[in-house]
């Protein structure tokens, strides 16, 4: 890309790179300003694009977590769901949302039969006081739901990750 310069005479035919350059940094401050940020999706959103617009019932899902915790980088959770564990009938997968993070889609676990127990438990980082929600797919095709709401006095993910 070539920008136009200043004849010899220092008649200018046109606008200088200077100016070019200006221009296009204005344009793309003002496309950054007229687009805003990035609206959060709420907790709502989120489990219905999880669940594929199905609303999740509650019950049959203990989410344990702890209420107040210290530091958002290590949150020990546990997620135990009622279910038989057989060919017929067994928990497909665990999804878990925080809706504050930047990446609220922390983990899909994926459960078979084989697993035994539908019980899973893992360390999450929080980036601020939030409702955590583990979602549950079963393989009837019911959804079903349990949420919490964290207390966190020193948050986590402050770069974005």
């Amino acid at each position: 890309m070539s920008f136009p310069t200043s004849p010899p005479s220092g008649r200018s035919d046109g606008p200088s790179r200077r100016q070019v350059v200006a221009g296009a940094a204005s344009g793309l401050a003002l496309t950054a300003v007229g687009s805003g940020v990035a609206r959060a999706e709420t907790m709502e959103e989120l489990v219905r694009r999880v669940t594929d617009g199905v609303a999740p019932a509650e019950g049959g899902v203990k989410l344990d977590i702890p209420a107040l915790v210290e530091n958002g980088n290590s949150v020990d959770v546990r997620i135990a769901v009622e279910s038989p564990m057989t060919e017929a009938s067994y928990v497909r997968w665990i999804h878990l949302i925080a809706e504050k993070n930047p990446f609220p889609d922390m983990a899909r676990l994926h459960l078979s039969p084989r697993a035994g127990r539908a019980e899973v438990a893992t360390t999450l980082r929080l980036a601020q006081s939030q409702t955590v929600a583990a979602v549950v797919a079963h393989s009837d095709g019911r959804y079903v739901i349990a949420t919490a709401p964290v207390v966190v006095t020193l948050s986590a993910c402050i770069d974005g990750g």
